[in-house]
């Protein structure tokens, strides 16, 4: 009984470093397994000033997505401006722009500036945030 025991042991290594390496295989021949990285840049202004916007004007926010290592645009990007209780939410065209609008009211102001954060996701990329993307003064 006790010679059977290593015996027991090597198949058991065996298999496990037959796995490992199978797993590995997957892993290093496939690059989409790796999320690529993402950039997003604010086209327009990054700079509102609430107190020159009329009450009906829209804000308008153009939001470029682009491939970090190619500078390719990204496809079907979510991009999201949040803050001050406002949240607008868009998807990227072919060409990685997207549009997101917000309204004069839907700001709550209870300083006197404030930042919106950008956060973009896509399929098959690192999720890119920007804390401090839009300045919004009073």
């Amino acid at each position: 009984m006790a010679g059977g025991l290593p015996i027991k042991i090597v198949v058991l290594t065996i298999v496990g470093l037959a796995g490992l390496a199978a797993m590995l295989a997957v892993i290093n021949g496939s690059e989409s397994a790796i999320p690529k990285a993402m950039h997003a840049d604010v086209k327009s202004n990054n700079l509102i000033v609430l107190s020159k916007i009329d009450d009906n004007e829209s804000i308008e926010f153009e939001i470029e997505v682009l491939n970090s290592k190619d500078g390719s645009p990204v496809e079907k990007a979510r991009a999201a401006l949040s803050g001050m209780e406002a949240l607008a939410i868009n998807m990227t065209g072919n060409d990685g722009m997207t549009i997101l609008r917000f309204q004069k009211s839907d700001f709550y102001m209870d300083t006197n500036e404030v930042y919106l954060r950008l956060e973009v996701k896509a399929s098959g990329f690192q999720d890119y945030v920007s804390e401090y993307a839009i300045k919004i003064v009073r």
